[in-house]
């Protein structure tokens, strides 16, 4: 059997088969081939030399903006943001409202390199209403390839928290939260297994993880315990070292990462995937957790556990090929506060269903709103 791509002599981290050290990677089409070692390079159209490389599934990033048809919206560019950063697959995190999927599709979605799903946000912050949970559930169930439930916007007062449930259960799709969205008891207690809870680790200008003694409220435990996904969120107000390092002390870790970029904060402090997954390693996970979180766990969150997040024989043909860089590396968290980590994430290639891609990269300018006041983090919460 001949094979399209043949990736030789990489370092292969792929917690989806519990893979992590030197092997070769063979493309046939747009799926996976073959892993191991010692592949033959006879077999292979093309050869790649990932030496000193590391070759990971595609990244997967749950929370991104990226409607750009919508001038009115911060969106980016999916592929110059996403995908030339090594994500293959994103999920736009409520964007578009129902009425206004169709063209989001139409225009933007079907139109990118980068696969998208999406989930749909309510039209009005004052939150869903009996007639937009049966306009929401309808639009799903159109674009089910696609759309996959529900996303609970902080601007909405969480009241409507149990309506917003009702729409992602009468469609069959799942509910994605932000934390700062309702008092994390109370959010928690809407949230079933699969579902996501993003800006997890935020800074607590409000509704923190913990109660006034710093402990981990049983609520958030129970929600892992029951299987829903604590994502990371960066954002321009989603994501604080401090409460990071304190969740960490404590025991509770995310269980996905993702960066809800948008124009706001593309050019600092989220700037792309591999940066955010970069300050995870400055804050002690370890590169296989890192890669687990960007990968098998987001395809799982998908419900596309079985077709992406892994090279396994037989999955989507996604693949990033990244140097790990050592050195010294000065990250920088929603309140401006900075971490130094010795490593970073830079990827080099990414090869999403078989294709290589060869277009723009988007690169940051400077951050304009630097000296804007961050969120006031509550001293002792």
């Amino acid at each position: 059997m001949r094979w399209d791509l043949l990736i030789r002599h990489g370092t292969v981290v792929d917690p989806g088969q519990d893979l992590h050290g030197i092997a070769d990677v063979a493309i046939s089409g747009d799926k996976i081939a073959a892993v191991g070692v010692g592949l033959n390079e006879a077999n292979a159209d093309k050869v790649i030399d990932a030496t000193g490389k590391y070759v990971t599934a595609g990244f997967i990033d749950l929370h991104t903006h990226n409607f750009v048809s919508n001038p009115k919206l911060p969106s980016l560019d999916v592929d110059t943001t996403s995908l030339a950063n090594g994500c293959t697959t994103v999920l736009d995190a409520g964007t578009a409202t129902p009425s206004e999927f169709p063209h989001y599709w139409e225009t933007d979605i079907a139109e990118a390199k980068t696969r998208i799903y999406a989930l749909i946000r309510m039209p009005t912050p004052y939150g869903p209403d009996p007639a937009t949970v049966e306009q929401a559930a309808s639009v799903i169930k159109q674009y089910d390839d696609v759309l996959i439930g529900m996303k609970y916007h902080h601007s909405q007062h969480y009241v409507t928290l149990p309506l917003a449930r009702e729409a992602a259960d009468f469609a069959g799709g799942i509910l994605m939260a932000e934390a700062y969205g309702a008092p994390i008891p109370h959010l928690l207690d809407y949230m079933n297994p699969g579902d996501i809870v993003t800006h997890t680790f935020h800074a607590p200008f409000r509704y923190p993880l913990w109660d006034h003694r710093g402990e981990v409220w049983p609520a958030v435990w129970d929600a892992v315990e029951r299987g829903v996904y604590l994502d990371i969120g960066h954002g321009a107000r989603g994501f604080a070292f401090r409460t990071m390092e304190h969740a960490l002390e404590k025991g509770l870790k995310p269980t996905t990462i993702s960066t809800d970029v948008h124009r706001m904060n593309v050019d600092g402090p989220t700037y792309d995937m591999p940066t955010t997954m970069s300050k995870m390693l400055a804050l002690g996970l370890s590169l296989g957790e890192v890669i687990e979180m960007s990968t098998s766990v987001p395809a799982k969150a998908l419900r596309q556990d079985g077709v992406i997040g892994t090279l396994k024989p037989g999955f989507k043909a996604d693949v990033t090929i990244s140097e790990l860089a050592e050195g010294r590396f000065e990250y920088l968290d929603v309140l401006h506060e900075k971490r130094v980590g010795t490593q970073r994430i830079l990827p080099e290639t990414t090869i999403y269903g078989g294709v290589i891609y060869d277009g723009p990269r988007y690169e940051p300018g400077e951050m304009t709103h630097a000296t804007d006041a961050p969120p006031v983090f509550i001293e002792g919460t």
